[in-house]
């Protein structure tokens, strides 16, 4: 029989409580991300323990049997949670409604993380918005392992059969997993792909699982003597500690990250889990409360409900991750839990699937047509066909969706190895063919051929920064996709250790999220007296009129603040940007830098 360890659910609840404020901050809990590396490393042991137990009592895993208790488990909130969903996109955000059908079906088929990465998506900015279902990747990963690790299982312990050499063989597979991660990551990239990527990230799962050879949950003995606690517990303290700084500081887009670091917290986490485990050691205790055993048994429910709630908050809210609206998402997100664990996840779990056919067609022959008696069943049938019609008969993606965010990413990595080489060694177009492929006069074109401008900005700037620097072939452009204003002052301090003397700034910035007064202020106290000129937004966002007016606003107070008005030039022509409306491509591009040069380079007509 399977021992409970209730310092599982600590570990569960730190997992996911990881992820949310990943979710929530990414800029400050940076390393949240790696929660998912800890679920992976639990799960990994507890599956592969347990299959491990079965075949000592029967001598064979039912492969069956094993797959069916993971769809009890997984996929009854999964569905529910998108025919949940559903209707909301199909009243207040249709945008997404576009593509939910490939959606649904990949995570259906446990196939959605390659989905992503067919799709082109990026996991790490929201370049055609806030997506409610990417974080279902981590379970189509799980999925794929719990179909292929039992069958491999199967086959090491028919040949190998020694424990001890399966826990070596598992490992290599984690280190050749690992190493292909490496080897995949390209810095300065979107690293999306090796994120996603079944193949580089089975390590965690494998390590976790490799734990259970020799680490069997039943057999741990209860007898340790004081010095082996003593070093236990500081053991247990030391790696929550190292987990937490990696937590806090370990870039989800950094070198380090897929050069190793990724692999040594789930080493970390395996070490943890071990500890966890063992009925005599310390950690146990350490993890195990009432809030843990409640949010870690949850833990699943919130993992699914968070970022659907998140996301429509985003792009409904002002202001989102203020304190007033986190206190009402966060207690949406442990209602919805609390409903969907007490309606759909307890009663499915212990549910016979195998009479389904039986049981519908008795309540139709005997029941199904008393209206008045079964009122309820019936509507509540009839909102899930509803839904999942809406699903099924969803218009495909925007045929270039897949185009912004490849166009995007791949003109900020340029523009990154841009930055290496000194804009003195790039030879610009003749001034004559700049001045006519922009439609400006020759003596802009010269003017702007000459000025220094250094410019800041998101995603909109890097689609157009191949055009900006056609005009401006000594603009030092700093742009990143998913950049918001909350770190203006500072983004551009260090901006200025490149060019620290320009004639002009250039700050396109607010795409992403609300603008603050004082987010702005400071950034004209870093630019003194020099010129500042201000790109408006041009987005179909909750917060793009508040911004443009904030702009407006405190323009008035600034006699070096200029602002460029980017929605204005823009509105009605939905031909110059990809289907977002929001970046510009082609002709949009063009019209952009001419925007900036007419704006920054005033010459009598």
């Amino acid at each position: 029989m399977k021992r409970y360890v209730t310092g599982f659910n600590g570990l569960r609840t730190i997992g996911v409580l990881t992820v949310i404020l990943y979710h929530l901050w990414p800029n400050h809990v940076q390393g949240g991300f790696l929660g998912v590396v800890l679920f992976f490393v639990l799960s990994g042991y507890l599956v592969t323990d347990s299959l491990l137990r079965e075949y000592e009592r029967s001598k064979k895993i039912n492969i069956w049997k094993f797959w069916g208790r993971r769809i009890k488990r997984l996929y009854p909130l999964l569905i529910s949670i998108f025919l949940l969903v559903t209707p909301y996109i199909i009243i207040f955000q249709p945008n997404l409604w576009a593509g939910l059908r490939s959606n649904f079906l990949s995570a259906v088929f446990s196939v959605q993380n390659w989905w992503q990465i067919s799709q082109g998506s990026s996991y790490f900015a929201d370049i055609a918005g806030a997506s409610p279902f990417k974080h279902i990747y981590y379970l189509a990963i799980e999925g794929q392992f719990f179909i292929i690790w039992p069958l491999l299982l199967i086959v090491l312990l028919k040949f190998v059969k020694k424990r001890g050499r399966i826990f070596i063989i598992a490992n290599v597979l984690a280190i050749l997993s690992a190493i292909l991660m490496a080897v995949l990551f390209v810095p300065g990239a979107d690293p999306t792909r090796v994120y996603y990527g079944t193949d580089t990230r089975f390590f965690s799962l494998m390590m976790g699982a490799s734990l259970a050879f020799i680490w069997p949950l039943n057999k741990l003995s209860h007898k340790v003597n004081k010095r082996a606690t003593k070093i236990a517990w500081q053991l247990t303290i030391g790696l929550s500690l190292v987990l937490l700084v990696a937590y806090i500081f370990m870039p989800a887009q950094g070198t380090f990250t897929y050069y190793g670091g990724m692999w040594l917290a789930s080493l970390a986490s395996v070490i943890l889990v071990a500890l966890v485990a063992h009925p005599s050691l310390p950690a146990n205790k350490l993890f195990s409360n009432p809030i843990f055993e409640y949010i870690g048994s949850r833990s699943y429910g919130i993992y699914l409900w968070q970022l659907p709630v998140f996301a429509f908050a985003e792009a409904k809210v002002l202001a989102p991750t203020s304190w007033y609206n986190l206190i009402w998402q966060l207690a949406l997100i442990l209602i919805l839990t609390e409903l969907s664990y007490r309606l759909i996840e307890l009663p499915t779990q212990h549910f016979d699937y195998s009479n389904v056919l039986e049981i519908v067609q008795n309540f139709i022959r005997e029941k199904g047509w008393k209206l008045k008696k079964n009122i309820g069943p019936m509507i509540l049938s009839g909102l899930i066909l509803i839904s999942l019609g809406f699903i099924i008969f969803s218009p495909p993606s925007p045929h270039d969706q897949r185009l912004i965010e490849e166009k995007i990413m791949a003109q900020q990595v340029a523009l990154q190895k841009k930055q290496l080489a000194e804009a003195n060694n790039k030879v610009p177009l003749s001034l004559k063919t700049v001045a006519e492929k922009y439609e400006i006069q020759p003596v802009v074109a010269e003017k702007a051929s000459q000025m220094n401008v250094l410019a800041l900005g998101d995603s909109v700037m890097v689609a157009a920064s191949t055009n900006l620097q056609e005009v401006f072939p000594h603009m030092y452009i700093d742009a990143a996709v998913g950049r918001q204003a909350e770190s203006l002052a500072t983004d551009l301090t260090n901006a200025k250790a490149k060019m620290p003397n320009p004639d002009a700034y250039l700050i396109g910035l607010g795409t992403n999220g609300t603008i603050k007064a004082d987010e702005i202020e400071a950034a004209m106290k870093v630019a003194g007296n020099k010129p500042v000129y201000w790109m408006n937004i041009h987005a179909d966002r909750v917060w793009a009129k508040p911004n443009n007016n904030l702009l407006t606003k405190t323009a008035k107070k600034y006699k070096n603040l200029k602002i460029i008005d980017w929605n204005k030039k823009a509105s009605g022509h939905n031909a110059w940007f990809y289907s977002d409306n929001i970046h510009p491509k082609g002709t949009g591009a063009e019209e952009y830098a001419t925007l900036v040069a007419n704006s920054l380079i005033k010459v009598a007509k």
